[in-house]
């Protein structure tokens, strides 16, 4: 079976890091797991165990089981990360009109405390000194025999494992051994690039690794933008309080942590990728990575997951589209998709007059330079510098026909999985992808988890069984998903919507229910955008029988979310007609449609082989 190879490659983006807030605040450890159910109520507590079908939820003393098919989203992330866990001690990016070095004070007990000081520096000579106080020592440069780097051991610590006692004192780490030298990385960066917080230099290259038996600038640089993430492990002396002296330049910005790397700082930044691949999966989901092998056995890609970067192995059949993530976003291509086969694969490829060619065959998989590609009976090899994208469709998963229940589940980083999802009492988590792979997880990684085709389900998550449109001018508009036909959000008079359908009349949507629901709610309205133009006629239908009619729907229509009874049901047809004005400003919404499902007999998870 494949699996995941968890590579956290000597790239790790940096690390300990830790939270929110200023200072000396002591807060308890309050994990809140929250779990949103298929009405709307919310259920907050630890989740101990998940299953194909049952979700076990710790709240206060006692536990109660949740049938999956209730669930609609939920997240493992606490609502804030205590600073018991992690701490900043001083916020060198909040605006001070004072003059001279910002201090912060912690206390420390005697032993080893985890550190971490992002830093960075935009035009002009760069200043940077540090200094401490404390037991035995007064405004002196931080020893070399204190500092140590963060290895191995340090990373695997848990950040529950990070506390601080009744007097208000971090608790040391119990470290076996220990490296000299606190360790950095050195960025570099030219405009028109931007570096607007510490959490951006996540996502910067790193120039160079390096460790330095001080905790000072460790090159003179002057004109140039460069950041530098210093992270280590400091060796206090005695017990006491201790104060951070940092002076910089007016043009550099830092911050100084002490503790477990808390979640909230990356997810604070936005995932840059700068070149690679968008892959599209065959169900639901996408990454956004780099490609790293792809034979016809799996293919690996290098993605990022909180703060590391993972490799994970897939099968080429859970893929559906691949396009190309340029360095420069101007220089990326939009090609011609009309007439895209849809049994077999397809190659977009740039040509020597810069126009892109569409190949159509079978793709066997890439090399370090090369996609290979069946064509006409013959493998070649394309140059991967000419593929500008991808479309698998002759080995490619087909969406299930039936609702099987199954997971969505979102990384930090901005990678998504479909599969089954799977916990048992601890940190972490086990995902089951569709197409084959298992993946291993911390829970930290997780961004949410979403339960699709559960008791809730989105008429946007569902492909219509039918589409007619009947177009006035000879001028059709198909039916938009989540968006406007401008590109816009939906809104229906002040209300806005995540969710939902966008049609132009005459637009007639069929789906299948296979007498599988009780309900469907919706919110209609004309799209906002079309000010007081619109005139359209509604009409909701179920095997025939009208549920709904509004035979002049107007942007002045006073019209209340519909609770339709769908009980038994074969089909649901949503229809939107010409009104009067012909068809000028017909958007219409269907905002945030759902049908609610009848208990199954048998509640099946999507099973992978």
């Amino acid at each position: 079976m494949k699996h995941l190879k968890m590579a956290v490659t000597t790239r790790t983006f940096f690390l300990p890091a830790m939270v929110c807030g200023l200072s000396l605040l002591v807060c308890a450890v309050n994990f809140a797991d929250e779990v949103l159910l298929y009405d709307g109520k919310k259920i907050t507590g630890t989740i101990r165990a998940i299953d194909s079908n049952v979700m076990t939820i710790q709240t206060g003393k006692t536990s109660k089981k949740v049938s999956l098919f209730d669930v609609t989203s939920y997240q493992f992330i606490p609502p804030k990360l205590s600073q018991d866990l992690s701490q900043l001690v001083i916020d060198g990016e909040k605006a001070s009109y004072a003059t001279g070095p910002r201090t912060g004070k912690v206390k420390l007990r005697k032993g080893y405390h985890r550190f971490m000081l992002p830093y960075y520096h935009t035009t002009g000579l760069a200043k940077l000194k540090i200094s401490m106080s404390g037991p035995g020592m007064k405004n002196a440069e931080v020893p070399k025999s204190m500092l140590f780097r963060v290895g191995d051991e340090v990373r695997a610590i848990p950040s529950q494992e990070y506390k601080v006692d009744q007097e208000g004192y971090r608790l040391p780490l119990d470290l076996k051994k220990t490296q000299q030298y606190v360790s950095y990385r050195l960025m570099e960066w030219k405009p028109p690039e931007e570096v607007k917080s510490v959490y951006d230099l996540k996502f910067l290259p790193v120039k160079r690794y390096g460790a330095s038996p001080r905790l000072a600038m460790v090159t003179r640089r002057s004109a140039i933008y460069f950041g530098i993430v210093y992270e280590g492990v400091i060796k206090i002396p005695r017990d006491g309080e201790y104060t951070f002296s940092i002076e910089t330049d007016k043009n550099s910005k830092y911050r100084l942590y002490v503790g477990a790397y808390p979640r909230e700082f990356y997810k604070q930044a936005k995932p840059k990728v700068k070149s690679g691949w968008r892959v599209v999966f065959s169900k639901q989901g996408e990454l956004s990575g780099t490609i790293k092998e792809w034979n016809q056995e799996h293919a690996v890609f290098r993605i990022l997951a909180a703060e590391k970067e993972i490799e994970v192995a897939l099968k080429p059949e859970s893929l559906h589209e691949l396009w190309k993530i340029e360095a420069d976003p101007k220089k990326t291509k939009q090609p011609d998709r009309k007439g895209e086969s849809k049994t077999v694969d397809s190659a977009y490829v740039s040509t020597k007059d810069g126009n892109i060619q569409r190949v159509s065959g079978e793709v066997i998989g890439m090399n370090e330079t090369s996609l290979l590609f069946q064509y006409q009976g013959q493998q070649r090899e394309v140059n991967l510098d000419r593929v500008v994208g991808l479309v698998l469709q002759k080995k490619r998963l087909k969406k299930d026909s039936k609702l099987a229940l199954q997971s969505l589940v979102s990384l930090i980083g901005g990678a998504q999985f479909p599969g089954e999802l799977s916990l048992d009492q601890g940190a972490k988590v086990f995902i089951k992808i569709a197409g084959g792979t298992d993946l291993s997880l911390t829970k930290d990684y997780l961004a949410s988890v979403k339960t699709v085709n559960a008791r809730s389900v989105s008429l946007t998550e569902l492909i219509p069984e039918t589409v007619t449109q009947v177009p006035f001018f000879n001028q059709l508009y198909p039916y938009r998903v989540n968006q406007s036909f401008t590109g816009k959000p939906l809104k229906v008079g002040t209300q806005v919507f995540s969710k939902g359908l966008c049609v132009h009349s005459k637009t007639e949507l069929v789906y299948t229910l296979d007498k599988n629901f009780e309900k469907f709610y919706t919110v209609p309205g004309l799209q906002a955008e079309t000010g007081q133009l619109g005139n359209v006629a509604v009409k909701v239908v179920a095997d025939g029988k009208t549920l709904y009619e509004q035979p002049e729907f107007t942007s002045t229509t006073k019209q209340a979310p519909l609770d339709l009874d769908v009980t038994g049901c074969q089909t649901l047809t949503l229809i939107v007609d010409f009104g009067k004005g012909q068809d000028v400003g017909d958007r219409f919404v269907w905002g945030n449609p759902r049908l609610i499902r009848a208990a199954p007999k048998e509640l099946t998870a999507n099973k992978t082989e």
